[in-house]
């Protein structure tokens, strides 16, 4: 009998042991299971390599803008450099220049009308204006032009150059000019006058921001008269007019390159200028180059200065005994407006 009850004692032990060990794995099933379903932050203990884990959340994208001053900069940057850097003249707009050009004025002629034949009484049958007539060889001489652009490349221009320069002196040279024969010491008299006009068309077949070339064509009038008296004689005694009209055709190419803008947009570009012309048994040409300053004004408008050389040539040989040959050359100062 007392060896039974240990034994009934051990399995009753053994039958608990079990039953509590079935109880225990199912309640930790439990609470896992509620624990995926409900919550992360229940009963079930997270460890530290656990808590180091999270998810990636991502980031709204902001777009980063400068700011609105450096917009605006970039903003006109752009649209000035999609624009022409050179004051340009707009479709129906105006361009109105002076000029005064600081002329070395020389001259020489042939006029021989006279039965004595050339070199009468041993005179030079070819007359310096200068030298002969007493003509200054230095004068100012003042041009105008006008320039309207009807159409976006073509151009319609117009310029005028008046001269009269007056000169004589006593003890020149003898000469021969017309039916009256100078001799050394004669006190005279004389005049240049001279009517130089312009007129025709520009056409711009490459425009850029920084540079323009232009081709022209335009018809020229020269109405020319060089007269010289002789002081204190009478009418019609020692005097000499000399008529000279010429109807020419020019061509010529323009060209305006840019070279360095300023911070208030203010320009400096080079200008050169190239025509000839001819017909009407004359040849002469027509020549210039210079710097030009531009300042831009209101509503489009803009205002220059320009200053280089130019340099004018005529010349017309009418037979043997009539000829003419003239030139102009030097500095000079030109200021302008577009609007």
């Amino acid at each position: 009998m007392k060896i039974k009850r240990p034994r009934m004692l051990l399995v009753c032990l053994c039958f608990f042991t079990m039953l509590f060990t079935a109880n225990a794995l199912a309640w930790n099933f439990i609470q896992a299971a509620a624990t995926n379903d409900a919550s992360e932050n229940l009963l079930v203990p997270i460890s530290p390599r656990a808590r180091a884990i999270n998810k990636v959340k991502p980031q709204p994208i902001v777009k980063c803008r400068p700011p609105m001053g450096f917009q605006q900069s970039a903003q006109a940057l752009m649209n000035r450099s999609q624009e022409s850097l050179l004051p340009t003249l707009k479709p129906r707009g105006w361009e109105l220049d002076a000029q005064a050009l600081f002329a070395r004025t020389r001259g020489k002629a042939i006029y021989l009308n006279n039965s004595f034949g050339v070199g009468f009484l041993g005179s030079n049958p070819e007359v310096d204006f200068n030298t002969a007539m007493g003509i200054p060889d230095h004068a100012v001489v003042g041009s105008f032009t006008a320039k309207y652009r009807f159409r976006p490349n073509w151009s319609l221009r117009y310029s005028i150059l008046p001269t009269v320069i007056q000169g004589g002196g006593s003890g020149l040279t003898g000469f021969q000019f017309g039916t009256w024969n100078a001799t050394t010491g004669q006190n005279l008299k004389s005049k240049w006058e001279r009517l130089y006009q312009q007129i025709g068309l520009v056409y711009d077949p490459i425009r850029t921001p920084t540079s323009r070339i232009g081709i022209f064509a335009e018809y020229v009038r020269i109405n020319e008269r060089i007269s010289v008296l002789q002081q204190g004689a009478g009418a019609g005694m020692g005097n000499a007019i000399f008529d000279n009209d010429l109807n020419m055709a020019m061509v010529g190419v323009e060209l305006e390159k840019l070279l360095k803008v300023t911070r208030y947009s203010n320009t400096l570009s080079l200008e050169c200028k190239a025509g000839v012309a001819f017909y009407d048994d004359a040849f002469g040409s027509d020549l210039s180059t210079g710097l030009k300053y531009s300042v831009p004004l209101n509503n489009g408008r803009s205002g220059f200065l320009k200053g280089g050389y130019r340099y004018l040539t005529y010349k017309k040989s009418y037979s043997d005994v009539k000829m003419i040959d003239t030139a102009m050359d030097g500095g000079f100062l030109e200021m302008g407006f577009i609007f």
